[in-house]
């Protein structure tokens, strides 16, 4: 695998480029929380704030409190300034100037330069500053793996609110009282206690 050349500060840039039309609606993607963010881009909440508090500190991201798709209550969202716009464009340009391998779902091999390899990228359903990372941070592309990446984490960002309720649920009622019925009752597998004679 390559060195990646983008910095985490730059792969959050780019991340939050991809939601430049949402800044100013009412109601945000989970993708502009930090959340979202840490998410998106495998880092933990710690360090996603570590690194948004520097962009912040360096005028390439600004912070305001909104309502999230999917969260209870409205939380910090972050976009970015102009001069974050600039940055985003330029390691997009980086990203246009690389020649990248892409294995095709098909099984076949195709050395593309970075336009064309970021359109095949994204008419396979990768979000295009997804797809600029991978351009900027691999040797090759498996192109339907990274699609059945981008599926699962859209599977896991999509729950609904009744089944993050019942799991809540469970975390705090049921598993807590399961092993109190195991003491007193034994495991569900054991025999009966035999009568008294």
């Amino acid at each position: 695998m390559a060195v990646p050349n983008v910095t985490i500060g730059e792969q959050i840039i780019v991340h939050l480029s991809q939601y430049v039309r949402w800044q100013d609606d009412f109601v945000c993607p989970p993708g502009m929380s930090q959340g979202g963010i840490a998410g998106s881009l495998g880092i933990s909440r710690a360090h996603a704030a570590i690194e948004l508090r520097r962009a912040m500190d360096a005028g390439r991201v600004t912070v305001r409190i909104a309502h999230v798709t999917g969260a209870p209550t409205r939380r910090k969202v972050y976009q970015l300034t102009p001069r974050g716009r600039s940055i985003a464009d330029s390691v997009r340009g980086r990203a246009l100037a690389v020649t990248m391998d892409l294995f095709l779902p098909g099984g076949e091999r195709e050395t593309m330069e970075g336009r064309r390899a970021l359109e095949t990228l994204r008419r396979h359903g990768i979000p295009e500053g997804r797809a600029v990372l991978l351009l900027l941070t691999r040797d090759r592309i498996d192109v339907e793996k990274a699609a059945r990446h981008r599926l699962a984490e859209k599977g896991r960002a999509s729950a609904s609110a009744e089944a993050l309720v019942a799991d809540a649920f469970r975390r705090a009622f049921v598993r807590p009282v399961a092993w109190q019925f195991e003491v007193v009752l034994g495991p569900p597998h054991a025999p009966p206690f035999p009568a008294a004679a």
